[in-house]
């Protein structure tokens, strides 16, 4: 457009020109002829230095508006004319090329980049990516407001990464927990052709990670095991049970098996003796009282045969030592339907653990390990026996004991009040097994408080000792299951005298 305006003024120009020199006369029609090429002259060269300038100020414009700021463009493009202008001699060319090129480059170079599609695009792409707003500041320079808020939103999406929850799943993964050892139920045991007997092994600690081990036992032709724990008496004999784990870790129990099963001890005429008579009949009806009553008189029962049906309503507390019993009872049927609550290295202090304690020996209830009190509960058994004291004596001596069982009772009474508590007197070792607190003067001391006890608070007193004893206080040899190891442990003969003194003191 600036172009044809330029033309359209040579045009003109040249036109005047003509028709003055058609007009002149003479010298003076020479000398305007001559002004006239002089004029239309200096419009050309005027005209292709604009044009000259133009040019190149608009290349240099495009070629630069892309890559570079606009303030950059706007000092290189008001440059350039500038310097061609100053080089033309004449003054109206000067100024001319003072005034008109330096405004139209700078309203081009101000203007042409916004009007450009491809430079308004990137602007706004570049807008948008970075989401920067911007104000105008008094001077009418544009600025940058604030980048803060775009640095915290970046925080806020790098704290919500899934690579923050790694540490979280770390902590929660259970801590890998090594097994220091395994422990067998029993370390001795005795049984007959044809019975059976459950060993339990126990993880040490019982939180381990891993709890597989296996059963072995030195000979198949005495006993046979399976693999969860029960073992079979095939031949009379001996054979050695060892458990081992995954580590090697290990432990030992060896089996006695006998030919014939000891026969228990009968009364003559049981019938008769359930006949009530002159010298048992004050007893009898003394025993009767509820279990709140105060029995201080007679604790013990003596004198009334029962059979094994009367212990369908029972449930046994006790150690490894009835553990025989139990396992005795099954075998034979002696103690009718009777529940058990019996645990290795069981007493009367560590039943009062709670079950969350890592050293914890709580018995089990249909598979699951319960503590004492809560197991009579689960029972619903209304006769509650309890042998319990020997693995105290040694460690809490004889009143931390009765203190033990003070605070046992008063648990199993809170939850079940309707029962009625037997309690059983610890037996004794056989001679020359004794071992620093564990001995028979301190079980003999215990159990005198205890039947002290149970005179107090209404419990029955068993006195279990009195049928394995001989005339010293030392349990009879040919009852005990373990004579060469601990000397404390009954085999089958000693359960069947149990069991036959339990008939005739209950009731």
């Amino acid at each position: 457009m600036k172009r044809t305006k330029k033309l359209f003024t040579i045009f003109v120009a040249i036109c005047a020109a003509v028709s003055m020199s058609s007009c002149g006369k003479g010298d003076n029609s020479k000398s305007t002829s001559q002004k006239t090429s002089d004029t239309v002259s200096e419009v050309f060269a005027e005209s292709s230095i604009e044009s000259e300038a133009e040019s190149s100020i608009e290349s240099s414009i495009e070629s630069k508006t892309e890559s570079k700021p606009e303030s950059k463009m706007e000092s290189k493009t008001e440059s350039k004319p500038e310097c061609k202008a100053e080089s033309k001699p004449e003054s109206k060319t000067e100024s001319k090329a003072e005034s008109k090129p330096e405004s139209k480059t700078e309203s081009k170079s101000e203007s042409k980049p916004v009007s450009k599609p491809e430079t308004s695009k990137q602007t706004s792409r570049q807008e948008s990516e970075t989401k920067h707003e911007t104000t105008e500041s008094p001077s009418g320079e544009a600025h940058e407001t604030s980048k803060k808020p775009e640095q915290s939103e970046i925080s806020k999406q790098e704290s919500l990464k899934p690579v923050s929850e790694k540490p979280k799943e770390e902590s929660q993964k259970p801590a890998y927990v090594e097994i220091s050892g395994i422990k067998l139920s029993e370390k001795n045991i005795s049984m007959t052709v044809g019975s059976t007997y459950k060993m339990y092994a126990t993880m040490v600690p019982e939180n381990a990670t891993r709890d597989d081990f296996v059963w072995k036992w030195s000979d198949d032709s005495v006993i046979s095991l399976s693999d969860n724990g029960t073992v079979k008496a095939k031949a009379e004999g001996t054979a050695t049970i060892t458990v081992e784990t995954y580590n090697k870790k290990t432990d030992v129990c060896t089996v006695t098996v006998t030919k014939k099963p000891p026969e228990p001890v009968k009364p003559k005429e049981p019938e008769q003796t359930s006949k009530p008579s002159s010298e048992n009949s004050q007893p009898k009806t003394e025993d009767k009282k509820p279990v709140s009553g105060n029995n201080s008189s007679s604790p013990e029962r003596s004198g009334t045969y029962v059979g094994a049906s009367w212990f369908d309503d029972a449930v046994f507390v006790g150690d490894s030592v009835s553990v025989t019993l139990a396992n005795y009872a099954d075998d034979y049927g002696a103690l009718g339907n009777a529940d058990y609550l019996c645990a290795v290295s069981l007493g009367y202090n560590n039943a009062l653990w709670d079950l969350y304690n890592p050293n914890n020996v709580h018995p089990k209830y249909n598979g699951t390990k319960v503590t004492v009190d809560e197991g009579v509960r689960l029972s619903g058994k209304k006769k509650v026996f309890i042998m319990l004291g020997m693995n105290d004596v040694g460690l809490y001596g004889v009143d931390g004991t009765i203190d033990g069982m003070i605070t046992l009772t008063n648990r199993i009474l809170q939850k079940s009040p309707d029962v009625q508590i037997y309690i059983q007197t610890v037996t004794p070792l056989i001679r020359g097994m004794a071992r620093g607190g564990l001995n028979n003067t301190n079980v003999a001391l215990y159990n005198e408080k205890a039947r002290q006890v149970c005179a107090e608070r209404g419990f029955i007193f068993v006195d279990v000792a009195s049928a394995v004893e001989d005339s010293e206080g030392y349990l009879i040899y040919d009852y005990c299951g373990d004579p060469n190891y601990m000397g404390l442990h009954f085999n089958y003969k000693g359960c069947a005298q149990w069991v036959e003194y339990l008939k005739r003191h209950v009731e």
